[in-house]
């Protein structure tokens, strides 16, 4: 997928989860509190319960699992969701939801300046209006807001701006999550990931309000509009909460993720600047089902919401349509780090060659911009190098899209399949792994020729993906031998597959007009049964497969 169409895809993303899920959810919310007379809180546990069980089921079994549950970045993001959503409470308590809408909008700045000042990522004067515009906005109604209680209102929109933003930073930069984007060979490993996310959500949150409910229960008197038990026995808040967590919270954290993984997270904010508009259409749209009028709704309020409205999409269009050169947030111009130079170019011409000098190619492999590439390439004074900040990610990408993969195939070569054998023990009690050894392949390099040679295994290693396309490894060790390690599979399930296998690979091919027949030796080790030692495997599937290859 080209730069472009990933970016469009990314805002279009960020549009629907705002325009559409973040309005509904606000509505469902006030609905279920005001007419159906649920406990906000016991509502939102169990919405956040309901999302995490959906999440955790569609995604199933497999990879990121365990990993998503050690990571910190789930715990942080779990921690600043839960007091995200108390401050929130906090400021409606005080002011009307139209206009805590509104003072939330200073997020939009606070993710301006931190971009800038943390991520040097420089905005442009559209950003920088834009931005001005929305902040006018949040002015208005902090001006207008009319309470003996205004430094504890401000203080509460501006710590809930900061919770906010700092929970769409960490969607951003939660680096399971950014293993399973990139893991195109499985497509549920971002929901299995964001299901265990909301899953450390939802045990933090019940944790919490069960810690709250258990102390009113001691109270002579409990506080007014804190949780009791009686809550959690409300069945119009359980039902409540259930639906909404399925039908609105899951689909609205997956594109948060989504969509911030790739447009980045002060751009994501951005578009939250349409949450007041989108809240306003969506109760006016439902209030013939719900009941609920929007007549409160100030003339100040309107204008501040215009003003967020015109602001938000004033950096959102630009910032969708106009390309940007990103040099000054990939690169440096260094003069005395020569390693760090010479590093930086050789990332770049040995991904080049690995992809035969395909730049779109090279730049999805590494998740670096077109044009940072072609700066490196076109710098004739040998001047240019990677940001320390940028190096490690840009490294770590070499080594597992490039170093460690197959150049004709794409699979994983010998070295970056041992790697993740061993990682994948940590992920899997049981690990079967086949060996397989291509027959009459010489014949046709022979016969026909390399290329012709080239597009067999081409084509054996699509065949092998498409096989397994989840919960598997596939590579190429070298030649014409392949490896491919089920996840989860006994050895007794992992022998019900070697036919299947043997019929995928033994499909006639057809290369321009000819018929090749291939043939295919397969071996199968598997552990713990055969070995509790992974690295053992692999000789022992080897030795199987000789052996099936000797008695043929």
């Amino acid at each position: 997928m080209t730069d472009s169409v990933t970016m469009r895809k990314g805002w279009i993303q960020a549009f629907i989860a705002i325009l559409i899920f973040l309005g509904i959810n606000q509505v469902m919310g006030r609905y279920a509190a005001s007419v159906l007379d649920v406990h906000p809180i016991i509502y939102s546990c169990v919405a956040f319960n309901s999302c995490a069980l959906v999440l955790i089921l569609n995604g199933g079994r497999g990879s990121l699992a365990k990993e998503t549950m050690r990571s910190v970045d789930t715990w942080l993001y779990g921690i600043i969701l839960m007091f995200s959503y108390i401050i929130g409470m906090l400021l409606f308590s005080y002011i009307s939801a139209t206009q805590g809408t509104i003072l939330q909008k200073v997020s939009v700045l606070l993710g301006l300046l931190a971009s800038w000042f943390f991520f040097a990522r420089k905005p442009d004067i559209f950003q920088i209006i834009g931005t001005i515009i929305i902040t006018a906005g949040v002015i208005l109604v902090a001006i207008s807001v009319e309470s003996d209680n205004k430094g504890i209102i401000y203080l509460l929109a501006l710590l809930y701006g900061v919770f906010q933003l700092a929970r769409i930073f960490t969607a951003e930069l939660h680096r399971p999550h950014a293993k399973a984007a990139k893991n195109n060979n499985d497509p549920k490993a971002k929901s299995r990931v964001i299901g265990f996310v909301m899953f450390i959500v939802s045990t933090l949150f019940l944790a919490l309000t069960f810690l709250v409910a258990l102390a009113q229960e001691l109270q002579t008197t409990p506080i007014k509009n804190l949780p009791t038990f009686d809550d959690f026995m409300n069945p119009g808040t359980i039902f409540a909460g259930f639906i909404a967590g399925i039908l609105i919270v899951a689909p609205s954290r997956l594109l948060e993720f989504s969509s911030t993984n790739i447009i980045k997270a002060e751009n994501f904010t951005t578009v939250t600047a349409l949450s007041f508009i989108s809240t306003v259409f969506w109760e006016h749209i439902s209030a013939p089902l719900t009941g609920l009028s929007i007549k409160g709704i100030s003339n100040i309020d309107i204008i501040a919401g215009a003003l967020i409205t015109v602001g938000g999409l004033l950096i959102a269009l630009t910032r969708k349509y106009k390309k940007q050169d990103r040099k000054n947030e990939f690169l440096e111009v260094e003069t005395q780090k020569i390693d760090m130079i010479d590093d930086s170019r050789n990332i770049i011409a040995n991904s080049l060659e690995h992809f035969n000098h395909d730049l779109k190619k090279v730049a999805s492999a590494l998740d670096v911009p077109s044009e940072v590439i072609k700066h490196i390439m076109n710098d004739k004074n040998k001047t240019l190098a990677f940001k320390d900040s940028k190096f490690k990610k840009i490294a770590r990408n070499y080594r597992v899209h490039i170093a460690q993969a197959d150049s004709l195939t794409g699979l994983l070569n010998r070295s970056g399949f041992l790697t993740e054998l061993r990682a994948a023990v940590s992920e899997s009690d049981n690990l079967s792994l086949f060996y397989l050894d291509l027959n009459k392949f010489k014949p046709v390099n022979d016969t026909y020729g390399h290329k012709a040679g080239d597009f067999v295994l081409q084509e054996i290693g699509k065949r092998l993906n498409n096989l397994f396309p989840h919960k598997a490894l596939t590579t190429r060790l070298g030649g014409d031998e392949f490896c491919v390690l089920l996840l989860n599979t006994t050895k007794q399930q992992a022998l019900d597959k070697i036919e299947l296998i043997k019929q995928a690979i033994e499909e006639p091919i057809l290369y321009q007009d000819n018929i090749l027949n291939i043939e295919t030796s397969v071996g199968l080790a598997n552990y713990p049964t055969d070995t509790k030692e992974p690295e053992e495997l692999l000789d022992l599937a080897d030795s199987s497969m000789y052996k099936e290859k000797d008695e043929r």
